[in-house]
């Protein structure tokens, strides 16, 4: 399990949120610092051009990673997470805008979107977040982020499983500071979802 030693950082200790909780004497707590994720997704130079039409539903998460706050494991049954720092919303909303994006940037499907889209979709892709955080594999070193993601690809009128399929990914930060750290999040992030729509966009055609 890393030690404190190992959260630091110039002399500086990259704070854990804890159970500090607020206090009502003393100064308030300083505004959290907000990161993005944010993939460098790109056409996708292999695979079919696909002529049916995806929505993309809100991934499921467990309540330690149905949040907005940057997740940290500081032992294998212990979940903690990076003070004063956060997403732009939910996990599972902002992993839900980047799987749309990541489609729309392959340039090889007709028309996807959100669930709330109003699509009359062929296929609907659900997802699992089942890791999404850092972890220190040594106590003086950056940490590690993990990413997992399981989906699914159903018939959106008949429910029918046209494959479900983890895909992980795993992403070294340069540094043990937040922009470090944020940054190979969107690493590992990426790289799993850029997997995802590939895998997707070689699913047969839906049937009729």
């Amino acid at each position: 399990a890393p030690t404190r030693r190992g959260i630091l950082l110039g002399g500086a200790a990259l704070t854990l949120a804890g159970c500090t909780g607020g206090n009502l004497i003393g100064p308030p707590s300083p505004a959290p610092q907000i990161y993005v994720l944010h993939p460098d997704f790109g056409a996708v130079a292999d695979g079919p051009n696909v002529g049916w039409q995806l929505v993309v539903g809100v991934p499921e998460a467990t309540a330690s990673l149905d949040t907005d706050r940057l997740a940290l494991e500081r032992a294998p049954n212990m979940m903690d997470y990076y003070a004063n720092s956060q997403w732009t919303d939910r996990l599972p909303l902002v992993l839900q805008s980047l799987l749309v994006e990541a489609f729309e940037k392959s340039g090889k499907i007709r028309t996807v979107g959100r669930e709330t889209s109003g699509i009359r979709a062929d296929y609907v892709l659900e997802t699992d977040i089942r890791d999404f955080e850092a972890y220190y594999a040594a106590p003086d070193a950056p940490p590690q982020v993990r990413v997992k993601i399981v989906a699914s690809l159903l018939g959106a009128l008949s429910r029918e499983m046209a494959g479900t399929r983890a895909f992980e990914q795993e992403a070294q930060a340069a540094a043990n500071d937040m922009p470090n750290i944020t940054a190979a999040f969107s690493h590992a992030a990426g790289a799993a979802i850029q997997e995802i729509v590939g895998w997707a966009l070689s699913a047969p055609g839906p049937k009729a």
